[in-house]
């Protein structure tokens, strides 16, 4: 059983109604969810990075994992109407590839 009290019944038949529903929802969250993948270069000495959400409003929430390794943690972020800005605990070495997954949710 999942967090959500949902199990899994076996392969059933899906009618038109609640296939439609199912697709309404994918739609539904199709527009309401950005995200990507961000990549900078390291200076060894920037600990934040700014990502472009394009939403033009603050998001609801926003998430961001490292995307390559050998990076520092990640101390923090913060999200604004315009940006996501990432904040590593120490800067990422000098020429690392700096890669960051993020997901904003739209307003």
């Amino acid at each position: 059983m999942s967090k959500w009290s949902l199990t899994y019944k076996g392969i059933e038949p899906v009618f038109p109604e609640e296939w439609n529903t199912i697709i309404d929802a994918l739609d539904y969250l199709d527009k309401k969810v950005v995200g990507g993948l961000a990549t900078f270069m390291g200076d060894g000495a920037t600990i934040t990075f700014s990502i472009g959400h394009g939403i033009g409003a603050k998001p609801v929430t926003a998430m961001v994992v490292k995307g390559a390794s050998g990076l520092p943690d990640i101390d923090y972020i913060t999200v604004d109407e315009s940006s996501i800005n990432v904040t590593f605990k120490t800067p990422p070495a000098d020429g690392a590839n700096v890669a960051i997954w993020w997901l904003a949710v739209k307003p």
